[in-house]
């Protein structure tokens, strides 16, 4: 979609687009951060109220289950938004791609808070380290993921959440 289209859909001039934006890039981005929290403050998402909640849960299976309403909630806000994004940046739009790389990197990060917090509790599977099960976690827990299952599959959410809690908990946990 060009700004133009964007525009046209939101009824303004592309100059407002632009002055408000300035690419699509930016667009994008401010977007995804939007859909991603919910709101438009400035916070990460690590850092809210409910993942906190979750990283205190004090049990790996509580954590990990707050972590999956939480995660369901942002993909069922996201979906449609990030998949576009996914799709034109393995597309060849490498500005795209850059954002959906950086939104890579920034999951895992806050992922492999989650494991900590997991470990911390002695709940972590002792053949796992912090690293791996992040990346587990990052892999199975996935937007590609979702959207394969809810989209493709035609998996309801809460079909989604009750088998990512389950593979995350049997994954992840002694």
């Amino acid at each position: 979609m060009t700004l133009a289209e964007v525009a046209r859909t939101a009824g303004v001039s592309v100059e407002t687009v632009y002055k408000a934006f300035k690419n699509k890039p930016e667009l994008v981005r401010q977007a995804l951060g939007a859909a991603v929290s919910g709101d438009d403050e400035q916070v990460a998402l690590i850092e809210r109220p409910d993942m906190q909640a979750a990283l205190h849960e004090g049990a790996g299976d509580r954590i990990i289950d707050a972590f999956v309403v939480a995660s369901t909630r942002i993909l069922m806000r996201i979906g449609p938004l990030l998949a576009s994004v996914l799709v034109a940046g393995r597309a060849g739009e490498p500005e795209l791609q850059k954002i959906a790389d950086v939104a890579g990197r920034e999951r895992l990060a806050d992922f492999t808070r989650i494991i900590e917090a997991v470990a911390a509790t002695g709940d972590l599977d002792p053949r796992l380290d912090v690293a791996h099960a992040a990346d587990a976690m990052w892999s199975i827990g996935s937007p590609e993921v979702y959207f394969q299952l809810t989209t493709d599959r035609g998996w309801t959410d809460e079909q989604y959440s009750d088998w990512l809690t389950r593979t995350l908990q049997s994954t992840l946990l002694r």
